[in-house]
């Protein structure tokens, strides 16, 4: 396990630093409304992909050792045609998406979410090197594509960044489908198959997530101009790379716990592995805190004034999420969605109310706000539900002489 997080944390900072160049780039030569464009593309793909994921999301991680993964498969594939299209509609009727954008929309957003549930079926069997390099492979190609666009072509508008976005997917899809139809179907053929469950977990799981999105990019919305979009994402991006921590850490203990079940070796390590988490994202964010604001500036153009603030402004939250994160996914793994749906819910609600008065009153400051309201809600509420269902003791939060063994404990395992 502890080899495996070690190549899923260095994939995924090889995956932030990919992304953090993306980001100057594309804000350095496409201009902050064009990073707002960016983003609103992004954050209506990815409500649909949250939608469409009831099925196909990594709630089925839970299903994929119980359930014959050929019906899993088969049936996923013929869900997300269906759901990703009637989704679509519902964006373009909404009239939501980027302007003469909307097939573009269809055809991206099909093709991350069938490469997203191929990921999720490789995670779930823990085939974790092939699923870090899937995850690798995309946002480099993305980069490339990216860079061929502003050198070769002399194009600075919206289209640099879409068509090698769409090309990257093409190939991420084509990778990740060659090696799902290289599984044993044969081996899982005589294991059950129920629907039920799954969709039922998923519409938990999806709403969470969803909830979970909305703390944040629900101001995207309510922000006015594209300008300030482009400002307030660009900032959360930048400071969103101090989750590559928690997001090396959390697909490996899901795929562990999934497959090996609630026992109290699980939860104690999960336990340290949160701590250990929020203590290395706090020296990340001390070493964002001590580089001045012209260092982001010379990155990203003069029209970005302002977005070192706004991201210590939004850095409380994020460290609460490098916290909860890891035990939201060991809440996943052991198929308890319905617990993660009620945490998430006081972070939604509070970002519904919130987030348009302290819009109107402090402007893109008050996203920020917002967010860290939000978070603070959801962390103490999932952290009261771990520590309860687990029976531990809350002083386990201040003390530290457990995590050092767990962690030793980890570091010598074989497994």
């Amino acid at each position: 396990m502890f080899k495996n997080i070690l190549h899923s944390l260095f994939t995924k900072g090889l995956v932030a630093i990919i992304n953090f160049f993306i980001l100057i780039v594309s804000s350095r030569y496409l201009g902050v409304s064009s990073r707002g464009e960016i983003s609103i593309f992004i954050l209506n793909i990815a409500i649909i992909q949250i939608i469409n994921e009831v099925y196909t999301g990594y709630s089925l991680v839970y299903f994929i050792p119980k359930f014959n993964i050929k019906k899993l498969y088969i049936l996923g594939l013929i869900y997300t045609l269906i759901f990703c299209s009637l989704s679509n509609v519902v964006v373009v009727f909404l009239n939501k998406q980027v302007p003469g954008y909307a097939w573009l929309g269809y055809i991206v957003s099909l093709l991350i979410i069938v490469n997203t549930f191929n990921c999720v079926l490789i995670l779930g069997k823990e085939k974790v090197k092939i699923y870090n390099f899937l995850n690798l492979i995309q946002p480099l190609l993305l980069l490339v594509g990216l860079g061929f666009s502003l050198i070769v072509l002399k194009e600075f508008t919206f289209n640099a960044y879409i068509f090698p976005l769409l090309l990257s997917f093409v190939v991420a899809f084509i990778f990740s489908t060659f090696i799902v139809l290289k599984f044993d179907f044969k081996s899982s053929s005589q294991k059950t198959f129920d629907l039920k469950p799954i969709v039922i977990n998923g519409l938990l799981c999806q709403t969470a997530v969803l909830m979970h999105i909305f703390c944040n990019r629900y101001s995207y919305y309510l922000l006015p101009g594209s300008a300030k979009v482009g400002l307030y994402s660009s900032a959360s991006s930048l400071i969103e790379s101090v989750l590559i921590i928690s997001n090396g850490i959390s697909p490996v203990l899901l795929a562990r716990v999934a497959n090996t079940g609630n026992t109290l070796k699980s939860s104690e390590m999960t336990l340290s592995l949160s701590k250990a988490s929020l203590l290395f994202s706090f020296c990340a964010v001390l070493v964002v805190f001590l580089l001045p604001e012209d260092f982001f500036l010379y990155l990203l153009g003069n029209g970005y004034v302002g977005i070192k603030r706004l991201m210590m402004l939004y850095a409380p939250g994020i460290l609460m999420v490098s916290f909860f994160g890891i035990i939201s996914n060991y809440f996943s793994a052991l198929g308890k969605l319905k617990l993660i749906l009620f945490c998430n819910s006081f972070g939604f609600v509070i970002s519904l109310i919130a987030a348009p008065l302290l819009i109107k009153k402090y402007d893109i400051d008050g996203a920020a706000y917002t967010v860290n309201i939000a978070y603070v809600a959801v962390a103490i509420a999932i952290s009261i539900a771990f520590f309860v269902s687990n029976k531990l003791k809350f002083v386990r939060l201040i003390t530290f002489k457990n995590d050092l063994q767990n962690l030793k404990d980890l570091v010598a395992s074989k497994n």
